[in-house]
């Protein structure tokens, strides 16, 4: 059977020339690397180098194999170097889960800032609504998300990066321009676009309605904090969306005041607990949290 040391030998008498230089090389003495090529021989049954004069010559199986050897060595670099970027999450490939809203605000410049310091890292980029992010998740089909809360889950590690709350938007010149702030009451009547059914937070936000004993006009429903804007902006009707988060620009052609009671609620970075000590998940997560305080600064 070859063994490595064997192959070390011989690779390090073909680059020296010598059984004297191999020996330096391996830190090791000369009859232990004629030793260990005469084992090799015997191992690939025929011979490796000749006698000339004072010196050795390698045979033609010699070089032939050398070749082999050589290639093998290359792939074992390749290996080395590939461990280095695993180990320093240089290398590697990163599942995100975000929300349609998280996409239009923040992850142009966290991904910019992501490929800037770690530029073989692929990352491959899911966007679902809040209540399908737990379930990418959890199934393992991504490994990182960045959603909005409230959200519970014992098996999820949830870090908020952003505090936000609710805000009532209505279209410019709308009556409600007067008002400092917005309580259900102030929408009786009102065509209401909400978000859709399915919607965590459309349903916290029917709940505080039906407390206060307020009827909206409900025709109107989307499926993204973007295109509940775009409809605002068009005049279709008023909503309330949330959360707002510091620094971000709504469409253009809206008016925004706080809605009250506030329904809080956090952006965060999401992922399973024993994915905690990951080291490109770690990264990635320290890159978001160094963009939304830059952005924040800037603003």
């Amino acid at each position: 059977m070859i063994t490595l040391r064997q192959v070390d030998a011989f690779r390090a008498v073909m680059v020296t020339g010598t059984m004297t230089g191999a020996a330096e090389m391996m830190n090791i003495s000369q009859p232990a690397v004629t030793r260990l090529i005469q084992e090799l021989e015997g191992a690939l049954g025929f011979y490796l180098f000749a006698r000339e004069g004072r010196g050795i010559v390698p045979t033609v199986e010699s070089r032939m194999f050398f070749d082999e050897v050589e290639v093998s060595y290359l792939g074992l670099g390749r290996l080395t170097q590939s461990a280095a970027n695993i180990r320093e999450h240089r290398e590697g490939c990163l599942r995100v889960i975000t929300v349609p809203s998280v996409v239009t605000m923040f992850i142009g410049p966290i991904l910019k800032a992501f490929n800037t310091d770690y530029p073989n890292v692929s990352v491959s980029l899911e966007v679902q609504p809040t209540q399908r992010v737990f379930e990418y998740i959890t199934s393992g089909q991504c490994d990182l998300g960045l959603s909005t809360l409230p959200m519970e889950n014992p098996a999820v590690v949830s870090r908020p990066v952003l505090r936000g709350q609710s805000v009532c938007i209505f279209p410019k010149g709308h009556r409600l321009r007067a008002k400092a702030k917005i309580t259900p009451k102030d929408l009786e009547g009102e065509e209401f676009i909400s978000y859709r059914s399915d919607s965590v937070y459309r349903h916290r936000v029917d709940k505080v309605f039906s407390k206060a004993g307020v009827d909206r006009t409900l025709r109107y429903e989307a499926r993204t904090t973007d295109t509940i804007c775009k409809l605002v902006s068009n005049r279709i009707g008023v909503s309330v969306i949330g959360p707002s988060l510091p620094g971000v620009k709504l469409e253009g052609g809206i008016e925004v005041r706080p809605f009250t009671p506030a329904l809080h609620g956090d952006l965060a970075l999401l992922y399973l607990k024993h994915r905690e000590s990951g080291r490109l998940i770690h990264a990635f997560c320290e890159t978001v949290v160094q963009t939304l305080r830059t952005s924040r600064q800037r603003r």
